[in-house]
């Protein structure tokens, strides 16, 4: 029984000094590092950012019958795809994990390429169009029986301009959103004829196969809306980084086109007609006003 009570009280001693050991460690500035606290992300506040990405569109142009060019004509579909750089700006707030807010942007096609190049006419050639009162000096238009043989069409997107809201579910630093709103895109129009002489309006810089003349060109722009979804995450205090696919439908609209050779410069040739669809795949950078500080360690 005493030697029980001998080891029971040296093992009080023993924890004793081994606590009172420990302490004098830290008094001695052995202490261990101190532990940061990550203060949980706050979506809310105002935002504003760029971004880049590649876009996709799909543009149909027909012929309008209308008082300058009455009969009926074809349209053709082009198809355009080219890199783009955009700006936003929003403002959102955060109940809970729900983030709910509104963005407005704006992007730019770079305009380096133009979309598919397709024949649009219908077996005329420029002999046979007419009357001279309408169509001076026989310049052939494009998507109609006016068109002249062998006319190359094409059509492109230039910008677009959206105001849209957005909801989102804050999961830490990483928020995953839906997005959808209105949109408003400029579309571009071109028909070139064939150089096969220097007696073709606008060939004097050259002749030969795959040599065009710039004809006529119309420009719209479209009403549409947008849906579309992407995610962001935190990557520094205010600083935030992701990933958005949208896709866009545009109303279709009527315009007039205008000649754009060299010797009978704007001349109304005919009415077209715009329809056309987008896609975009963009990576997006945002700042965040009023973001909070870094979080200070723990005393």
């Amino acid at each position: 029984m005493l030697k029980l009570s001998k080891i029971a009280a040296g093992s009080v001693i023993a924890v004793t000094a081994a606590v009172g050991g420990g302490s004098v460690a830290l008094a001695d500035g052995s202490s261990p590092a101190k532990v940061a606290y990550e203060r949980p992300a706050d979506w809310s506040g105002v935002y504003f950012g760029i971004g880049s990405g590649y876009q996709w569109s799909s543009i149909d142009v027909a012929h309008v019958p209308s008082v300058i060019s009455p009969t009926t004509g074809i349209g053709f579909s082009s198809d355009h795809d080219e890199w783009f750089g955009s700006a936003h700006i929003g403002v959102q707030h955060q109940w809970g994990p729900w983030v709910l807010g509104i963005e407005g942007g704006w992007m730019s096609t770079i305009r380096d390429r133009e979309g598919d190049h397709n024949l649009c006419n219908n077996g005329q050639t420029a002999g046979s169009i007419g009357p001279p009162g309408v169509l001076p000096g026989g310049v052939p238009a494009l998507a109609s029986p006016l068109t002249g043989a062998g006319n190359f069409c094409t059509s492109s997107l230039n910008d677009i301009v959206t105001i849209g809201l957005r909801a989102g579910w804050a999961a830490g630093h990483w928020m995953p959103y839906i997005t959808g709103g209105y949109a408003n895109a400029g579309f571009d129009f071109e028909n070139r004829v064939p150089c096969a002489s220097t007696a073709v309006p606008g060939c004097t810089g050259g002749v030969g196969f795959g040599a065009t003349a710039f004809h006529e060109e119309a420009h719209a722009r479209l009403n549409g809306w947008y849906i579309g979804g992407g995610f962001e995450w935190v990557i520094s205090p205010g600083w935030t980084t992701g990933i958005e696919y949208r896709h866009y439908e545009f109303e279709s609209r009527d315009t007039t086109a205008f000649s754009r050779d060299l010797t009978i410069p704007s001349v109304a040739l005919e009415r077209v007609r715009f329809e056309a669809s987008t896609d975009t795949v963009e990576a997006r950078v945002s700042w965040r006003w009023g973001r909070p500080e870094a979080a200070a360690p723990l005393k």
